[in-house]
């Protein structure tokens, strides 16, 4: 059996003013050739389907139509995709009705029956070959505080708590399966995961928590397919716990990162064969210059850019400027522009930074912050700090998310 680990596709994703359907598109046409190439059996969807829980009728009709693709051309490959934390768990399930005659399941939320325990049965996904049961899916979605076993003795616990919950639905799973293997799916942020120095896309998702160790996944489990890290890895020199990564670039302190889905095997009952199977760039992203630099020397650099002809048919790369500044310089974004005038670039973000003084020896250099790079959770924290001068309490952020939850359905 031969199964396909993907996440974090973001479909509908703004890339500041571009709409990226087109690059999403090329992605998913790259995936179903994968497929066929690497003969797959389980494709793993391992949650941010969507780039936000209300996304646009475009990207849904995208995604739908991927299905059906897949679905046509691969009679008998199984989908399994979960809810990550920019999904909406309502809206991913929404569709599952009418795949009930198909190999697609779409888990989006965590339900609890009439004595409000946790139907882990419902998480549990038989995975076949042919007629034939080879292995078991436990397809965890993106987990709120709520959706984790209740505690009685201590205080509540996200971290404990997602704990809890893979330990539990492991040990139901191990009753079910009477000895085929275990294989796991989830989406969050675990300790000693690597991201860039300047990666803001996707921060802890609990208040600055990201505690979760990759250790505490049960030995059980012979793959952990994770979703939520945009950069591919794999987790504490565990090659079978892993992030596939982000299928394209998401920002600019991703255009460096490896983009991959990763693909491994069953074989007489155990995972063989892991590898990384690299996806073609549609689109680049192009940094000028890589460091900030004052504005003269900015766009002298920009000059040296080639020009772009009537004949240039592959896609014109995203800019982003990087500008040194000792004060504001109002005319800045027009002589980037005049510079650019007849280059084949877009140009997507200017990156200010303003050099200034500390005790009057040390330089030093303070980023100028946008909306567009906070999360709405920062710009929250921020407000708070600025307002009580400490920082937010933590028991805001499920209050938070329920709010927002709330507002996107």
């Amino acid at each position: 059996m031969n199964l396909l680990h993907t996440a974090d596709w973001h479909l509908g994703q703004t890339f500041y003013q571009y709409d990226r359907y087109n690059e999403h598109q090329y992605f998913l046409d790259n995936l179903l050739q994968i497929i066929e190439e690497q003969h797959t059996d389980v494709l793993l969807i391992s949650g941010d389907v969507f780039d936000t829980a209300n996304p646009a009728v475009a990207s849904v009709k995208q995604f739908y139509h991927f299905l059906h693709q897949a679905t046509e051309r691969f009679p008998q490959l199984q989908i399994i995709a979960i809810a990550g934390n920019h999904d909406s768990p309502v809206r991913l399930e929404m569709p599952q009705p009418l795949l009930e005659d198909t190999q697609v399941h779409l888990v989006g939320y965590v339900k609890r029956n009439e004595q409000k325990e946790i139907d882990y049965k419902r998480l549990i996904i038989p995975l076949y070959e042919k007629e034939e049961v080879m292995a078991y899916c436990l397809a965890v979605p993106f987990l709120r505080l709520g959706d984790t076993p209740k505690n009685e003795t201590t205080n509540p616990d996200y971290t404990q708590g997602v704990e809890a919950f893979y330990r539990e639905i492991t040990e139901k799973a191990l009753a079910i399966a009477k000895g085929k293997p275990l294989i796991a799916m989830g989406h969050l942020h675990a300790l000693g995961a690597e991201l860039s120095d300047e990666d803001t896309a996707e921060r802890p998702i609990i208040g600055g928590m990201e505690g979760f160790k990759p250790t505490s996944f049960p030995n059980a489990l012979q793959y952990i397919a994770l979703g939520h890290i945009h950069k591919a890895q794999a987790l504490g020199g565990k090659a079978h716990i892993r992030y596939s990564g982000s299928p394209i670039p998401l920002s600019f302190s991703e255009k460096d990162y490896q983009h991959q889905v990763v693909a491994f095997s069953l074989e007489e009952g155990r995972v063989q064969d892991i590898k990384t199977v690299p996806i073609p760039l549609h689109t680049p992203m192009l940094s000028v210059p890589e460091r900030p630099l004052p504005v003269k020397e900015v766009l002298n650099a920009l000059a040296s850019l080639p020009k772009g002809t009537t004949h240039t048919h592959t896609p014109a790369p995203y800019l982003e400027v990087k500008v040194l500044l000792n004060e504001p310089a109002p005319e800045l974004k027009n002589s980037i522009l005049k510079a650019i005038a007849h280059k084949h670039v877009r140009l997507a973000r200017i990156d200010v930074r303003y050099q200034q003084q500390q005790n009057t020896t040390k330089e030093t250099l303070q980023k100028e912050i946008t909306l567009n790079d906070l999360q709405p959770y920062e710009v929250l924290q921020r407000v708070y700090q600025n307002k009580f001068q400490k920082e937010l309490p933590e028991f805001y952020k499920p209050l938070f998310d329920e709010a927002m939850e709330k507002a996107t359905d």
